[in-house]
């Protein structure tokens, strides 16, 4: 299983720069995990007045979570919501998926 998502990042500025573009992870509720797990990064180096596209992708390794009851790794059920940013209390986008 993977899923994959695409963010555009633009430079607005009058300069070249960079930005690391940065994947967070809410899992269910129900899962018991923090609120934000970082689950990718990528820095891209962007041009003046133009933009890129990041990808991640999310394999079984980022869904899933230790269950102690079970002593195993699993993938829980329910609604997840992945937040992309430049830092975990500087997001700028999220969507949500159903596994």
């Amino acid at each position: 299983m993977a899923l994959t998502a695409s963010v555009a990042v633009k430079n607005s500025g009058s300069l070249d720069g960079a930005e690391v573009v940065q994947a967070y992870l809410s899992f269910p509720e129900s899962a018991g995990e923090p609120p934000k797990l970082l689950r990718g990064f990528e820095k891209v180096l962007i041009k003046k007045g133009k933009k890129t596209t990041v990808n991640f992708t999310l394999g079984s390794t980022e869904l899933r979570i230790w269950d102690t009851k079970s002593s195993s790794w699993v993938i829980p059920s329910g609604q997840f919501t992945l937040h992309i940013g430049a830092s975990s209390r500087d997001i700028r986008q999220s969507g949500s998926f159903t596994l």
